[in-house]
């Protein structure tokens, strides 16, 4: 027998459809939560600090969610991992309608856990149902559907009469993703050793070039609304066009992170995501405010892919929970950072401050990509002789 270095011409197995929809099920009780947090706090007697407290629990609750699953990729299959991740969500979904805000916090955690795994594993069962020269695209159809929950699960969210009622609502509609992971691969990680450890660290580098990038996020999501209300007024457009340009580009043009050599395609992503923040901050008026975003959220679309999955080629699959797990994790850790410290930017300098810092990052996420070996392996095929 021998393996020989070929394209697959294969479209992979179309139970990932499976696994993105078991994502978006879920999401769509996140965006639901996101909806009605601030409203159930103050029902339970106390005002913003708990408001952000309540929402800041969830993502760091996931970071720990993340590097937990990939270890639990690695050992036991992304399957079962997958499940225990339904299973957390669904029960923190559950949780929301305890009576008083100790309740809600201890949900919130209970969701970012789930969330934490339930996101590592979906990415981790995709890599396995594709070709490997569609992973990119598998991991774009994953975040089409993680956008398409939250945006669902928003607009769904103030047709509840309070969180607990869409709590339980949701949880209940979590759950049903159980009935579609028996359709999912078998566990196919060994589970004779230790797995690994929790952190992959051959990942470390390009999970720290992933959270730099994500300076472009975080600026957009945290105060692209203040600097358009500041100037011209009617900001919630600039989210609304990101997270719609984000969902058509990941779902429908996924298959281009695939398509062009890595080095190139994460150099342009960059490049192009570098020129939609000149865009934005430098706009005289919403309309081309809009168009910078609409830049920005395709510069932003290609740097996720192309980096966990080159970092998979070069790592090794058995280790593809972990790698994940620690790139994710990297992700939540400087969003969360950045956002803080934006907001220390915008309330001396103003809101384009950010936007030049994020430029800026962006830039350093160039540089330190550059040591890091972004070869795509051949796919191998076994043939016999």
């Amino acid at each position: 027998m021998t393996a020989t270095p070929v394209v697959s011409g294969t479209r992979g197995d179309p139970r990932v459809g499976f696994v993105v929809a078991t994502l978006t099920v879920a999401f769509v009780g996140f965006g639901a939560t996101l909806a009605l947090l601030p409203e159930r706090v103050e029902a339970l007697g106390h005002g913003d600090l708990w408001i952000g407290v309540s929402a800041g629990v969830f993502p760091a609750a996931a970071i720990a969610g993340r590097l937990v699953s990939g270890r639990m990729i690695d050992r036991i299959g992304a399957r079962t991992a997958l499940a225990w991740g339904v299973v957390g969500t669904s029960v923190g979904s559950f949780l929301l309608a305890l009576p008083h805000l100790a309740g809600l916090l201890v949900a919130r955690a209970v969701q970012g856990v789930g969330d934490g795994i339930l996101y590592t594993a979906a990415a981790a069962v995709a890599l396995e149902l594709v070709p490997g020269e569609r992973r990119g695209q598998a991991l774009g159809w994953l975040s089409a559907g993680l956008w398409t929950g939250l945006s669902l699960g928003a607009a769904a969210g103030p047709w509840f009469p309070g969180l607990p009622s869409a709590g339980v609502a949701f949880g209940a509609l979590t759950a049903t993703a159980l009935l579609l992971v028996p359709r999912l691969p078998r566990p196919t990680a060994s589970t004779g050793d230790d797995g690994g450890s929790w952190l992959e660290r051959q990942a470390v580098r390009p999970a720290l070039v992933v959270g730099l990038t994500n300076a472009g996020y975080a600026s957009i999501t945290g105060f692209a609304v203040v600097l358009a209300n500041d100037r011209y007024g009617n900001g919630n457009w600039l989210l609304t066009t990101f997270g719609v340009t984000l969902l058509v580009v990941r779902g429908s043009l996924g298959f281009i992170a695939d398509r062009i050599p890595p080095r190139a395609g994460l150099n342009g992503a960059h490049a192009v995501l570098a020129v939609g923040l000149v865009t934005v901050v430098a706009s005289p008026s919403l309309p081309v405010a809009i168009v910078g975003i609409v830049i920005c959220a395709m510069g932003h679309s290609m740097p996720w892919p192309i980096l966990v999955t080159t970092t998979i080629d070069r790592i090794g699959d058995q280790r593809r929970g972990a790698i994940i797990g620690t790139m994710s994790a990297g992700f939540d850790i400087t969003v969360a950072v950045l956002l803080m410290v934006f907001g220390g930017v915008s309330s001396v300098f103003g809101p384009a401050a950010v936007f030049a810092a994020a430029i800026v990052l962006v830039g350093m996420a160039h540089v330190v990509s550059r040591p890091i070996a972004l070869v795509r392996e051949p796919v191998l095929v076994t043939v016999a002789e």
